[in-house]
């Protein structure tokens, strides 16, 4: 933390965070599932598949985000993470209302590649959290962070379908442009300013960085388990269809019963990891990802109905205790003056993963059937361990161990 709010008042600052990441975030949400369906309706990109068009209206933006997240993390660190907030809030804001009043798809794959790339909110709501909050509330913030982020996913389609149908699809996106110009007064009137790091201190942090190996085996822990995450998108619904036989409902259901777990579950993750040393941690995010690939399993051979709902709520309970506990091992683990940047690289491991697993999911159920996505699945969950447990090995090189102590002692002093 740089240069942290008084005490107490830190508390307020992140109450209005996530309230404006709420509305943000479920603005953008709001039509998400809906794009294949407007570009339907816009002048045809020539001679490209639609199913292309289509893909790209979702590749675009993650693959722009994975690439300059970095740079507007480091951008962070030197001027202050509000800037940063407000300049990703406007971003979003000016890509729907251009796609809103757009005329052809091409139009409409530049605006959300550009929105990618300019944007990048979720890294700059984290930047700003851990900066403004103590170090040792940050498992409880990425938890609260992924909470709304996750209940804004499940609520928000829902919103956006009946705007969608009663006001048509660039009302609704225009909607969504207002919700967003909403968050950005709210940032401008009650989110305090963040001073940046001094570069000047980056000396006596030096000391205390971490083995670069182990933040990059926690970044490559997220990248794979972003991609086992993101997977099932692609075929849960051909699945819930064709191989259990269920109704467009149960396909509802299964989305909704996964986004509610993890919500209700990810701050009780981060209560119960608080104050543990990273090692148990590790420890306990293993037995995570086991479990997980064995959910997977369970959601592929599911013998009925009920039984693959209750694998979908299984399986949410076990999400609220990964990705947002990396992050916060990441954080941890990061100098001061560079959370920023890292931060900025964690949002590019999630979306590297998200592209990943995406692939994998189209390449095994292209070949083998919608079963075999979840077979994948399970195999991605047993890489990510093979990423994982090394990492617990790492902690016990002094150069870590010293880093460990110091950070403790820090955190202690405040």
């Amino acid at each position: 933390m740089s240069q942290s709010a008084p005490i107490n008042a830190w508390h307020s600052a992140i109450r209005w965070l996530l309230i404006i990441q709420t509305l943000s975030m479920g603005a953008m949400e709001m039509t998400g599932p809906f794009w294949p369906i407007f570009l339907r309706e816009l002048e045809p990109v020539p001679y490209v598949p639609f199913a292309w068009v289509a893909s790209a209206a979702y590749f675009g933006p993650m693959a722009a985000t994975m690439v300059t997240a970095p740079w507007w993390g480091r951008l962070a660190d030197r001027v202050g993470p509000k800037p940063m907030l407000l300049r990703a809030l406007i971003a979003l804001a000016a890509s729907q209302l251009w796609t809103s009043y757009a005329h052809s798809a091409v139009s409409v794959l530049l605006a959300r590649t550009i929105q990618g790339g300019l944007a990048g909110f979720l890294a700059a709501a984290q930047v700003y959290a851990i900066r403004i909050a103590p170090p040792t509330a940050r498992h409880q913030i990425f938890a609260d962070l992924q909470t709304v982020t996750a209940c804004g996913s499940f609520m928000a389609p829902l919103i956006g379908a009946w705007l969608v149908d009663w006001l048509g699809f660039r009302m609704a996106n225009t909607t969504g442009a207002v919700l967003i110009l909403s968050s950005i007064a709210l940032a401008m009137r009650f989110l305090p300013p963040v001073a940046p790091v001094l570069c000047a201190r980056r000396n006596n942090v030096a000391t205390a960085s971490p083995l670069g190996g182990f933040v990059v085996g926690l970044l490559l822990g997220i990248v794979v388990v972003q991609a086992a995450r993101i997977m099932p998108q692609s075929f849960l619904a051909p699945y819930v269809a064709e191989t259990l036989h269920g109704s467009v409902i149960l396909v509802g259901i299964a989305y909704g019963a996964t986004a509610a777990t993890l919500a209700l579950s990810a701050r009780w993750w981060a209560k119960h990891f608080v104050n543990l040393p990273p090692s148990r941690i590790l420890r306990r995010v293993c037995a995570l990802i086991a479990l997980c690939a064995a959910i997977a399993l369970w959601q592929g051979y599911a013998w009925n109905n009920t039984s693959f709902v209750i694998a979908r709520l299984a399986w949410g309970l076990c999400l609220g205790g990964l990705l947002p506990v990396l992050n916060s091992l990441v954080s941890e683990a990061s100098p001061e003056d560079r959370e920023g940047f890292i931060m900025g690289l964690c949002s590019s491991a999630a979306k590297a993963g998200a592209l990943i697993g995406l692939g994998v999911s189209a390449v095994s159920t292209g070949l083998l059937g919608w079963r075999a996505g979840f077979v994948a699945m399970a195999a991605v969950y047993g890489v990510a361990l093979a990423v994982v447990i090394p990492l617990r090995w790492l902690l016990g090189k002094s150069a870590f161990a010293d880093w460990q102590r110091q950070r403790d002692t820090t955190s202690a002093g405040q």
